[in-house]
């Protein structure tokens, strides 16, 4: 029996009119390839957040483009 962890990227959000993303992540536990666990996290990033944003979110570039950044 392994247990294992990942977390997907399962939304972005672009707010054009408020100048922010939002995103949710699954985090999940799996045991042998089965998920057994999952639990949403969500962050919303602003302009101030655009370098954390990139960082953290897999494909940001174009949603940042969007808004400008």
């Amino acid at each position: 029996m392994a247990l294992t962890e990942q977390k997907i990227l399962k939304s972005v959000e672009v707010l054009v009119d408020q100048n922010a993303v939002n995103v949710c992540w699954e985090n999940q536990i799996l045991r042998d390839a089965e998920i057994i666990s999952a639990v949403p996290h969500r962050c919303a990033y602003t302009t101030e957040q655009k370098e954390q944003f990139l960082a953290e979110v897999e494909g940001a570039a174009p949603y940042a483009a969007i808004l400008g950044w």
